[in-house]
């Protein structure tokens, strides 16, 4: 597989994984239908298939509406940072990259945030078929940048607690997630709960360094 068809590949799971965690409208299920010929990995098909099987409106506000038991919201986690300063931080990465979240949920919501990466996955892939490998190196570093200080801090905490509520679809949805993002540098919960990383020989990686331990000027 080349470097192109790799990162459309992993584009259209992390676009899959994002849905997983939408509202199931019409529209979703006619989305992920859509979606399910770009998914490379059985299992991935296979979680497609058992999200348009099980979700419903009712178990979706029930784990994630109002009162819900189960915050997939980046903020829950962010202790100690004020929810102004991590929507505007949100907001620049997004405006950078021309990112418009489908999703009708909050910027830190986990949905939008796994668009985001599918997004600069697939401008990564233009990028490199139009021979721009700068751009490409910008977009490949914002990507691993939002991964370690964003989905990361919420992907530990709420794979967790999903465990305890969720079907498996979503269970097995934020578990891969975690192995992308790798622990939260800023959760109290260890990575010592083996049903988390079920497969024992999958490596949890956190993508390629970033540029510096800021923030990485954000370019489109």
């Amino acid at each position: 597989m080349s470097a192109f068809e790799q990162l459309l590949a992993e584009a259209a799971e992390w676009r899959l994984l994002g849905l997983l965690f939408e509202y199931p409208y019409e529209s979703w299920r006619r989305q992920i239908s859509a979606l399910v010929p770009d998914l490379k990995d059985e299992s991935l098909r296979g979680l497609a298939a058992a999200a348009l099987d099980v979700a419903t409106p009712g178990l979706h506000i029930a784990l994630f509406g109002p009162g819900g038991t189960v915050s997939v919201r980046e903020v829950t986690y962010q202790g100690g940072v004020q929810f102004g300063y991590l929507m505007a931080e949100l907001s620049a990465y997004y405006d950078a990259f021309g990112y418009s979240p489908a999703a009708e949920e909050s910027p830190d919501h986990i949905a939008v945030e796994a668009g985001f990466i599918s997004w600069l996955k697939l401008k990564q892939a233009h990028a490199l078929a139009a021979g721009d490998d700068e751009h490409a190196a910008i977009t490949a570093d914002a990507a691993a940048s939002f991964l370690k200080d964003h989905l990361a801090i919420l992907a530990e905490p709420a794979a967790r607690t999903l465990e305890s509520f969720a079907p498996d679809y979503l269970i097995q949805a934020a578990r891969t997630i975690l192995r992308h993002t790798g622990p939260s540098p800023r959760s109290a919960f260890p990575l010592g709960n083996p049903d988390i990383l079920e497969d024992d020989s999958a490596e949890i990686t956190c993508g390629p360094s970033a540029a510096g331990s800021d923030l990485i000027q954000l370019q489109p």
